[in-house]
């Protein structure tokens, strides 16, 4: 009986820990179950035995657990299910040398940033500041580029900072004709002007990596041909 001093395999313990957990829980019934494990089980009434289903309003009633409570759980669990939907939305999008997240640090850097190039600006003598109707499109693409650095993955690609700058060119022509006559900026007219800055960067970037790679592909096609035709010149 050697074999019974041999320790289980890990699975096997899992699944062995799985079972007597729920043989526990049908041996003293719903009392062990949390609110939302009774709630779940109460949107799923269907498949529950008479006598399961029984225990189950007993239990509810016991904790004073109504049918709006049952209902705001459903509530919550299609906001949990769609708030996740989007999420895995959103990580599908493509952004190509953005990173998906900044983490708190990089935020207080990119905000410090903010602050010192507002401060410079306000320091230098008046006849270098833009007129009013250009500020306040300078400062929506002032923000979004410096969040737009402060999210690359490789700020050292000079096809980066080119791509930055252009987009943040055309986000400055695209905004001040948008804003020229117009009052300040809505807090959701904002958020769309810095949407469209970070779109504009991740086209032109796209399209240099793009333009890149065509060109980096025919430079090595010529380099094959050109090797190819060598050593055949040299053999004959």
């Amino acid at each position: 009986m050697c074999f019974l001093n041999q320790p289980l395999p890990l699975g096997i313990v899992c699944v062995l820990r799985k079972i007597m957990n729920h043989a526990f829980r049908l041996f003293t019934g719903y009392s062990q179950w949390s609110d939302d494990e009774l709630l779940h089980l109460a949107t799923q009434r269907h498949s529950l035995t008479a006598e399961a289903a029984a225990a189950l309003d007993a239990e509810l009633s016991r904790r004073k657990l109504t049918e709006s409570d049952q209902v705001e759980y459903q509530k919550f669990t299609k906001r949990q299910e769609q708030r996740e939907w989007r999420k895995e939305r959103r990580a599908k999008i493509p952004t190509p040398g953005l990173k998906r997240q900044l983490t708190g640090r990089e935020i207080l850097e990119a905000l410090a940033t903010m602050a010192l190039i507002s401060v410079t600006y306000i320091a230098l003598p008046s006849r270098y500041h833009l007129r009013p109707d250009w500020q306040e499109a300078a400062v929506m693409v002032m923000m979004t580029s410096v969040m737009v650095a402060f999210s690359a993955i490789s700020w050292r690609k000079i096809a980066f900072w080119i791509s930055l700058l252009i987009s943040s060119g055309l986000q400055l022509v695209l905004l001040h004709a948008i804003t020229r006559g117009a009052p300040s900026l809505s807090r959701g007219e904002a958020r769309g002007a810095a949407v469209l800055g970070i779109v504009l960067f991740i086209v032109v970037y796209s399209s240099f990596r793009f333009v890149q790679r065509g060109s980096t592909t025919q430079v090595r096609l010529q380099v094959h041909e050109y090797t190819t035709t060598h050593l055949s010149s040299c053999q004959c």
